[in-house]
């Protein structure tokens, strides 16, 4: 019924490294069947400090069979059976990734003897498996090599089977399940608890340090789809292996959650988040007098001194932008430092002027003042086209109304009282929270807008 294996390896994760030696140890639940152990010979060098804490050293192995050798053995061995090692994931990845190679396919139930040993003896220090071996007064006289280590974890097995009184295994037995798949330090009954909403969620280590931030439509859905797969690269036993716990925070909508995921990446900066860690470079219109009075725009790095009349997230769009201005005013590039050529000067500093400014009422029209719904309970405020926060607004029907006329003409700011625009938003930001801007929000939102346009709410 059981196949219980251990492996020793040139490194920690099997894409790019060898198993060194394996042992399986086939078990019914009450005895022993049947024992397999052999050295494999990895077909590279054993670093010294593997060789110094396994025992095995390239001379062992010099001799020993190449994994493709016993590959027919081992399969054979392993398959119909429930696939048991102490810390399933990372035996299980090895012995998949290698077998593979030697054009043998597994999809084992699996049991992880840590995720177990958890559940049925909850409270003990550490769950290492010399740590329990101590605890449980269970002799292992070969540590950190196959043999030792899964004679060890068959007598820790038999004991989880004796006090099993919950049936944990036995279901495991009768039925695949998400638990086989949980990273080992992670129990079943945090993703249970997890509800079915759009939200954020947070990974912890084992000191409670967020280590990687997500968002969800379904957070329950999404979370589990994290240990869907067993990928035996570095990154992913790292991932699964620093796991410890897991928290959320729900939302109102799925435009919430990915601007509140952006937020919390910038603000904790999590070491498995590879997107959004970034320094967002932007690139800013300028305008200015030169010295004979004519306007000029000109492209530079967006500075926090000096406000663009416009920002561009690549130097090319700020460019592009420039250029149809060029065309469209009939204006020399090289006036906006566009081209190289000799500047021919306009005949008439008033009349370019007059251009420039047209072209400055057109940025200053895209800086607009708006509320985005978002379908649920929050709201996001738009200031002169920035991000400024979001947060839910109980009292938002007492400063908007609809214009006369169709049910579809987006409602604006009520002017009774003659409430000024500003005396507006400070209520505004007064309701809800601030948050910094970065180039992922304005993404969403802008997608939200184009999906949902009454989502909108001029001010």
């Amino acid at each position: 019924m059981y196949a219980i294996v251990d492996i020793e390896t040139t490194g920690g994760y099997a894409t790019q490294n060898c198993i060194t030696e394996i042992a399986i140890i086939l078990y019914n639940g009450k005895e022993v069947e049947g024992k397999f152990q052999t050295l494999v010979n990895p077909e590279r060098p054993i670093d010294w400090y593997v060789q110094k804490m396994t025992g095995i050293t390239n001379a062992m192995v010099a001799s020993a069979p190449k994994f493709e050798e016993v590959a027919t053995s081992i399969y054979n061995l392993l398959k119909d059976r429930i696939f048991v090692a102490h810390n399933v994931n990372f035996d299980y990845s090895f012995v998949k990734q290698h077998l593979k190679t030697a054009n043998y396919d597994i999809d084992l139930p699996k049991i992880c003897t840590i995720k177990m040993a958890r559940k049925i003896f909850p409270g003990l220090p550490k769950y290492g498996l010399a740590s329990l071996c101590h605890h449980f007064k269970i002799g292992n006289e070969a540590r950190h090599r196959a043999a030792g280590d899964a004679t060890a974890t068959t007598e820790l097995f038999t004991l989880l089977l004796a006090n099993d009184k919950s049936g944990e295994i036995v279901k495991l037995t009768k039925r695949r399940k998400q638990s086989q798949y949980l990273p080992p330090n992670l129990t079943t009954d945090v993703i249970d608890t997890m509800p079915s909403l759009p939200g954020v969620y947070y990974f912890h280590n084992n000191k409670g340090k967020i280590i990687y931030v997500g968002k969800a439509i379904n957070l329950k859905k999404r979370v589990s789809s994290h240990f869907a797969n067993n990928k035996s690269t570095k990154q992913k036993q790292d991932f699964l292996r620093d796991i410890y716990n897991i928290t959320w925070q729900n939302c109102s909508s799925d435009l919430i959650a990915s601007v509140f995921e952006s937020i919390e990446i910038k603000r904790l900066w999590p070491i498995y988040n590879k997107s959004q860690k970034h320094y967002e470079r932007q690139y800013g219109i300028f305008m200015f007098e030169d010295a004979k009075g004519y306007l000029r725009l000109a492209i530079d790095n967006k500075k926090k001194i000096l406000k663009p009349l416009a920002a561009f997230q690549l130097l090319v769009q700020a460019r592009q932008t420039l250029f149809a201005f060029c065309e469209e005013h009939n204006i020399e590039p090289a006036m906006f430092f566009l081209s190289k050529e000799k500047i021919v000067e306009p005949s008439s500093a008033e009349i370019h002027n007059e251009k420039i400014q047209k072209i400055v009422d057109v940025f200053q029209e895209s800086k607009k003042t708006y509320l985005v719904h978002d379908g649920a309970k929050n709201y996001l405020l738009v200031e002169e086209g920035r991000f400024y926060g979001m947060g839910k607004l109980n009292n938002v029907d007492k400063l908007i109304t609809s214009k006369a006329g169709s049910k579809k003409t987006k409602p604006t700011i009520k002017n009774e009282k003659k409430q000024t625009q500003n005396t507006v938003l400070e209520k505004l930001k007064e309701a809800l929270t601030f948050y910094p801007e970065n180039i992922t929000i304005q993404s969403c939102i802008n997608n939200h807008i184009v999906k949902n346009p009454d989502s909108v709410i001029m001010l």
